[in-house]
């Protein structure tokens, strides 16, 4: 009896290593609608903190914590807090971009690195020791502000990011933007939720702190109260652990599930607790992904800036290659605008790349913890009407469909109807 051979057609690779699907994060984070939004957040986030740092300073030279360098024409000294005014990064003058055309490919950053680091920023400095009142108050506007931006961008890009994802299609924009709309108070609160738990564990433990302001009585009471201090350290170490490493997963989870906040706390909470290994694997792959990627994108930057100041020095000769801010200062002001648009975009990519890479390592972990199939994804019903069409009455009194009433009319007026 001939035996039954199979033939192997195909190997299902992402089957047997899911963690293969990082490789889409470049292609959904490269898409056009995706860098225009983060860029647009990335703007808005900078322009905030700008206006806060102007406001909070009053004009005093002890200007509070600096958040980070804004993508046009400040760098801020951390350690002293005062502002150096420079070009923007990425941009050199055309003359340098023929000698140097790489320039701008040396700022490139690792994307899940530097998009976690700025945005998280401003509540991680909220932990800094002997934090003035100014201080405290800026860092809160802070926050609150890249909450607010984030939530809504990030929300728009993540759900965008979900469908293409698991769909293999492009979602509308138009629908994203009314998806997170209709859920942005979720996105807003998701992450805050956890430092309103710190809140309540650090309160009790500073107003009972007050005894120690009573002397060595005051001291040893404390004292003796240390190890309920410590249990409340223990919970708030869990909920900042938790919120440190889940927030990149909240945002996700509603784009994908179309759940409220507390869900969204549950779920990063658990995947994050659960299966530290497997997310610190992913972060890795996508990391060593996007630092690859981050240095393709500087490149192609940088190849930009430089072919179009060297296809205009055919023209324009050595007019345009110098040093134009004493001779025309007009026009340095509009090249570095331009080139600033360059490096917006290229900044953009880096948050981009961040969310792409945030919403599929959340479906990852979803089918490891849950068992959820990763094409699995929330979609709104479209609530169409479907019914009769509308009843009225002809000259005889019988009850005839509304277009059958019209047809008739026709006819008796000597129309023809056409069958």
């Amino acid at each position: 009896m001939p035996e039954d051979r199979g033939t192997l057609r195909q190997v299902a690779w992402t089957e047997l290593f899911p963690w293969l699907d990082l490789l889409r994060i470049f292609r959904l984070a490269i898409q056009a609608r995706i860098l225009l939004l983060s860029a647009a957040a990335v703007l808005l986030t900078f322009a905030g903190w700008w206006v806060a740092g102007k406001v909070f300073n009053g004009g005093d030279s002890e200007a509070p914590r600096p958040l980070s360098v804004a993508p046009w024409g400040v760098v801020v000294d951390e350690p002293t807090g005062d502002e150096i005014r420079r070009t923007p990064p990425g941009f050199v003058a055309p003359g340098d971009m023929l000698l140097r055309p790489t320039s701008l490919s040396s700022g490139a950053e690792n994307p899940l690195v530097a998009a976690w680091h700025n945005l998280s920023a401003p509540f991680r400095q909220l932990f800094a020791p002997e934090l003035s009142v100014v201080g405290l108050a800026y860092l809160l506007v802070c926050a609150l502000w890249v909450d607010l931006i984030w939530s809504f961008f990030g929300g728009v890009i993540t759900r965008l990011a979900a469908l293409q994802y698991t769909r293999s299609e492009r979602g509308s924009l138009r629908g994203a933007v009314r998806y997170v709309t209709s859920r942005y108070t979720a996105y807003v609160t998701a992450p805050l939720f956890p430092l309103f738990g710190v809140l309540l564990f650090v309160l009790p433990v500073a107003l009972v702190g007050l005894i120690g302001h009573a002397g060595s009585v005051g001291l040893t009471t404390v004292a003796i109260l240390w190890p309920l201090f410590l249990v409340a350290g223990l919970v708030i170490v869990i909920f900042l652990v938790g919120l440190l490493f889940g927030w990149p997963l909240m945002w996700p989870t509603i784009s994908a599930e179309g759940t409220d906040s507390f869900d969204a706390l549950s779920r990063s909470y658990s995947y994050v607790y659960q299966r530290p290994l497997h997310y610190l694997w992913f972060a890795l792959v996508a990391g060593f992904l996007g630092a690859l990627a981050a240095i393709v994108v500087h490149y192609f930057a940088a190849a930009v800036l430089y072919l179009t100041a060297w296809a205009v020095s055919w023209g324009a000769g050595g007019a345009v290659l110098g040093d134009l801010s004493e001779t025309a200062p007009v026009a340095d002001q509009l090249l570095t605008f331009w080139a600033g648009l360059v490096q917006l975009i290229t900044v953009g990519f880096t948050y981009a790349f961040f969310l792409c890479a945030a919403t599929i390592i959340y479906f990852l972990l979803r089918y490891e913890v849950d068992g959820t199939e990763t094409d699995e994804v929330f979609v709104e019903e479209q609530s169409e009407k479907f019914g009769l069409p509308p009843v009225t009455t002809d000259a005889a009194g019988v009850a005839v469909m509304a277009d059958a009433a019209a047809e008739d009319e026709m006819a008796d007026n000597g129309a023809d109807v056409a069958s």
